[in-house]
């Protein structure tokens, strides 16, 4: 069913999670769509409601309902774990936060079985 021409666009913001997590010695990237709300305020009050690890971060980008096209526009903002507005994902201080907690809780975060290089 196609939408009535000249009906008005609805715009969400999509709240995304990211983390560092796996091997402590070969870590990689998780991510997951955690809420989508109204506004870009909504969302920035959702992300600083809740408590989330230090080698994690928020990404927000804006995303059109129902669009035709699959371009989601260069919108992009990230937030660090406590939800203060950062430039660029904080790759290097969140991975930096997963090796201290790997080494702190080696029991939890083994270091990956790969087969030795000769």
């Amino acid at each position: 069913m196609r939408k009535p021409k000249g009906k008005p666009q609805r715009l969400v913001w999509v709240v995304m999670h990211y983390e560092y997590m796996g091997f402590s010695d070969l870590p990689r990237i998780d991510a997951l769509q955690f809420h989508v709300s109204s506004t870009l305020a909504k969302a920035e009050k959702y992300i600083r409601s809740l408590h989330v690890d230090a080698h994690s971060w928020w990404q927000v980008h804006p995303h059109t309902v129902d669009a035709a096209d699959h371009d989601g526009g260069d919108e992009v903002h990230y937030y660090s774990h406590r939800g203060k507005r950062l430039k660029a994902a904080p790759h290097s201080r969140a991975k930096a936060a997963f090796q201290k907690l790997a080494a702190r809780y080696p029991e939890m975060y083994p270091k990956s079985r790969r087969p030795n290089r000769a």
